[in-house]
């Protein structure tokens, strides 16, 4: 398995990896009209992508940057300008349970990015029991 920087060659495996994600977890809860534009949101600064040795994408993270977010910037008491946002988070179904923490691997490639740039790294999360929650609350 080796997690790196995102190409626009990538898009169509995490579309695929997406597409699996969204039909045993329902998320995105709606699937988007372009999936390849939906993993690239607005203010994205940077991605990642893991792949299996075969070339399977398993997961995939962004960084979002610049997206007027006063309320959470006030909240972690830094400037709008200094907060990243973590973004399009998924692990592959075919992923999980094979001891990969590629959940783990990913967000520490956003936060060591955002570290470098002395960004406060922040989520926002619904707060539902699912095993995302548990990772975030796992990794602080």
């Amino acid at each position: 398995m080796i997690v790196r920087a995102r190409t626009l060659e990538d898009l169509p495996a995490c579309v695929a990896a997406l597409r699996a994600v969204h039909d045993v977890d329902g998320y995105p809860t709606y699937w988007p009209q372009d999936a390849a534009r939906w993993l690239t949101p607005d203010g994205c600064a940077a991605a990642w992508v893991a792949f299996d040795d075969d070339g399977t994408a398993l997961g995939h993270v962004c960084v979002v940057q610049g997206v007027d977010d006063a309320v959470a910037a006030a909240a972690a008491g830094v400037a709008v300008q200094r907060l990243a946002g973590v973004s399009r988070l998924f692990v592959a179904p075919a992923a999980r349970g094979r001891g990969l923490r590629l959940g783990t691997a990913l967000l520490t490639e956003a936060e060591g990015w955002s570290r470098r740039r002395a960004l406060q790294l922040m989520l926002d999360v619904v707060d539902d029991g699912a095993p995302a929650v548990q990772l975030y609350e796992r990794l602080g």
